[in-house]
């Protein structure tokens, strides 16, 4: 089959290598070319991808005149780069967050109207084997009414996690601590598995480690749904390791466990459902928490004709940056 869509990727860090790796074995997709404005890791990523490498993106855009961009970038570079990417012609694929703010979320959408290219954001959780007979669960109504659901991420980030990428640690150029960058997926399963609008968000947010950083490291709070149903979460990165992240959710009939890939719903009626992401273990990516879907996702935004994909991920990814919003605001850390 001839490849029906010439790719490049912006931002050749961790997470780089899963979109290289998914675009490559992709029968639709043609790796043209990566950059970075690091030279040696643009070299080493595209000698993995076969392809030339950039440090300017400009230039790549202008020279290879891709027909999508896949953006791995620090977060508040994600809004002014997919804005030159899709004025230039080119469809969008954005790694979490949108950006660093819902007000440049929202500037991206804006600009994906105006020049009719899609806009895709990566919550490749989603797409994992446990969380789709979550959903599909849900939406049987076998398990009954929705009642309650709580996410909790303790993990371990420290002074050297800040400084080999000083963006993290600022709300200008990352958005957020804890929140943004280890617990969003938390809180996108969380929206998406409460299926409602979020209506209202009560939260605190703090600093209780010992790092330089800015942003915070401890979040809790809960998520008000248009549904009546709420969402309990805690997330802290003062562990002293990483735990499994865990969401339970309970329902009329039945309740479920779900813990680093693994869920279980075990009905009122004795029965009990498996599912785990069988993936996980293989390795596909830089890192286990990261799961197998990046290339599922990736290839949903290549199977597309009508575009309602993008849009989908695109309307989703702007409401879990709205939620972040709320919380950051809630806490005290916006007026």
């Amino acid at each position: 089959m001839n490849k029906q869509f010439r790719v490049c990727v912006i931002g050749c860090g961790v997470i780089a290598p899963n979109h290289i790796k998914a675009l490559l074995e992709n029968e639709k997709t043609e790796l043209v070319g990566v950059c970075d404005v690091i030279e040696e890791r643009a070299r080493s990523r595209a000698a993995m991808a076969g392809c030339p490498y950039y440090t300017d993106y400009h230039q790549m855009l202008d020279e290879l005149h891709p027909d999508a961009v896949h953006l791995c970038l620090p977060h508040a570079l994600h809004a002014p780069v997919a804005i030159d990417c899709m004025r230039a012609g080119a469809d969008v694929l954005c790694e979490k967050p949108m950006d660093a703010s819902l007000a440049a979320a929202e500037q991206m959408k804006a600009v994906s109207i105006e020049t009719g290219r899609r806009l895709g954001v990566i919550f490749q959780n989603r797409y994992n084997a446990e969380n789709r007979a979550i959903r599909e669960a849900l939406d049987s109504g076998e398990m009954g009414k929705l009642i309650s659901l709580h996410g909790e991420v303790c993990w371990c980030r420290n002074e050297a996690y800040y400084r080999s990428g000083e963006w993290r640690s600022r709300y200008e150029t990352a958005g957020g601590g804890v929140i943004i960058n280890q617990a969003i997926h938390t809180l996108d399963l969380l929206r998406f598995f409460a299926g409602s609008p979020v209506v209202d968000v009560k939260a605190t947010v703090s600093h209780h480690g010992e790092t330089s950083a800015e942003v915070e490291d401890t979040a809790e709070g809960v998520i008000f749904f248009e549904n009546g149903t709420r969402a309990l979460f805690y997330f802290s990165i003062n562990n002293l390791e990483d735990e499994d992240i865990r969401v339970t959710i309970k329902c009329e009939n039945a309740r479920v466990e779900s813990r680093a890939g693994d869920c279980c719903i075990f009905y009122r009626d004795g029965r009990s459902v498996h599912a785990a992401d069988e993936e996980r273990a293989k390795n596909y990516g830089a890192k286990a928490c990261y799961g197998s879907s990046h290339a599922i996702q990736i290839a949903d935004f290549y199977d597309d004709p009508d575009g309602s994909r993008a849009r989908w991920m695109m309307e989703e990814a702007l409401k879990t940056q709205a939620l972040v919003d709320a919380i950051l605001r809630s806490g005290g850390v916006y007026a």
